[in-house]
């Protein structure tokens, strides 16, 4: 089973600020990291997810349900469709950095305003009406700004003897399905095409052995810090993440660690991705 691969960042040699990354700026570079926070994982399993590559048709089906017609296949992308009032297209999986099939649905200029409905209502309307709503575990965040409002469905992984587990991508940012409402209309909607998902349960490495990895990790970027930054990771959790493997895509587990350091009167985020399944299960 190959194992995750954690992004570089949009910024390889230092900092850098996500658009929607309020709480501090990631670094990606080399940094002297201790550990000083506390992790306890009494599951010694958790399952991993597969699907295959979804095929055009399969697209196809997924923008009929909508009342959406085929338009042309631009490269990389399963279909663009056309509705009533809306396009849509449809991504394949991407490789690298790894996501699932995608679909992101944009609404005309002529979409009817959700008559006054807070962004949530709006959102969950809309997806309850067209059949989007997921149907996977999953916690929903409103951020708005004057007469704009992203709605996000975060996706989550069960996982026996932990809970719920958040899907983040190679950044460690959680992520799901997103309708973005611009005065009161709907804008834009995009998240993980529906496909079917086989699992099976995997041995997983201990919070001690987590730890250890995280602490001699490889940075996932070059910095342009020196000497490279001394920071203390201070929390750490149970995600998934995508790892694309060919004509099918698994949903893996892994550790996410995080701590802050301060440079130049700001504070940076150091985040670490470490691969939970068993070294002996992992192919790379």
């Amino acid at each position: 089973m190959p194992a995750p691969v954690p992004e570089s960042g949009r910024q390889a040699t230092g900092p850098y600020a996500p658009s929607d990354q309020t709480r501090s700026n990631l670094y990606f570079g080399p940094a002297n990291v201790t550990w000083a926070g506390e992790l306890s994982v009494s599951a010694t399993s958790a399952p991993v997810f597969r699907y295959h590559e979804p095929s055009t048709a399969a697209a196809d089906q997924f923008a009929a349900s909508l009342g959406a017609t085929l338009q042309f296949r631009p490269a990389g992308y399963l279909g663009s469709y056309a509705g009533h009032d809306f396009t849509l297209q449809v991504r394949a999986t991407v490789q690298a950095p790894a996501r699932e099939p995608w679909f992101s649905l944009v609404a005309s200029a002529s979409a009817q305003p959700a008559d006054g409905a807070a962004p949530a209502d709006a959102a969950g309307a809309f997806l309850v009406a067209h059949s989007l709503a997921p149907a996977w575990p999953n916690v929903v965040t409103v951020d708005a700004a004057g007469d704009q409002a992203k709605v996000r469905y975060l996706r989550r992984f069960p996982v026996p003897a932990y809970g719920d587990a958040y899907l983040v991508d190679g950044e460690g940012e959680r992520y799901g399905l997103e309708v973005d409402l611009n005065g009161g209309r709907l804008a834009l909607v995009s998240g993980p095409l529906p496909v079917s998902l086989d699992f099976a349960d995997y041995p997983i490495i201990s919070a001690d052995q987590a730890v250890r990895s995280a602490l001699a990790s490889s940075p996932a970027a070059p910095g342009n810090i020196n000497p490279p930054p001394a920071v203390r990771l201070t929390a750490a959790e149970l995600v998934y993440v995508v790892v694309a493997a060919g004509d099918h895509t698994f949903y893996e587990p892994a550790f996410l660690f995080s701590g802050s350091f301060l440079l130049g009167g700001m504070t940076y985020e150091k985040r670490v991705l470490v691969p939970a399944v068993d070294p002996s299960q992992r192919s790379s």
